[in-house]
């Protein structure tokens, strides 16, 4: 079972984030923590308190499953951008350049491992031959054209 934790109008620009939100993707929980925290880059503080946040919230969800055993992954992570502030900077000759402070949204889904691989081995189906299925899957075969007297007079090259 999966579980949620967001970040709203975080403020940092989205494309810094998402340099994080990208190195952290499909990880294993604890590698994505460990990463996390030894990285340089400022946005890594508040995705590892949501990271930490998405693993609490599995836990709540899943009293009874202990989180070294249900192998955790970061299931999906997206970074979209929030609000605008906008401010004027004095430039020269009187004029005025615009400034946009942006913020960004972080949504993170941790699932379980071993869950998500009996539910892949469920959906799969496996065709028979003979199955009335079959036919309709069947690699459909090209007809080609065939040659008539028009087509071979202008093939011929003259000399």
């Amino acid at each position: 079972m999966e579980a949620v934790a967001k970040l709203n109008n975080y403020p940092t620009s989205p494309r810094k984030m998402r340099l994080l939100a990208d190195l952290i993707r499909g990880m294993e929980v604890d590698k994505a923590l460990g990463v996390l925290q030894f990285n340089p880059k400022h946005p890594a503080v508040p995705l590892f308190k949501l990271l930490k946040s998405a693993i609490n919230n599995w836990e709540q969800k899943n009293t009874d499953a202990k989180v070294e055993d249900a192998d955790l992954i970061v299931k999906t992570i997206m970074v979209d951008g929030g609000r605008v502030i906008r401010r004027m900077r004095p430039a020269p000759q009187g004029r005025g350049y615009r400034i946009r402070k942006r913020s960004n949204h972080v949504t993170l889904i941790v699932d379980s491992k071993a869950i998500k691989a009996v539910k892949e081995k469920e959906d799969k189906v496996l065709i028979k031959k003979g199955d009335p299925i079959e036919e309709k899957v069947a690699p459909v075969v090209k007809k080609t054209r065939t040659r008539t007297k028009k087509d071979s007079a202008t093939s011929k090259t003259t000399n």
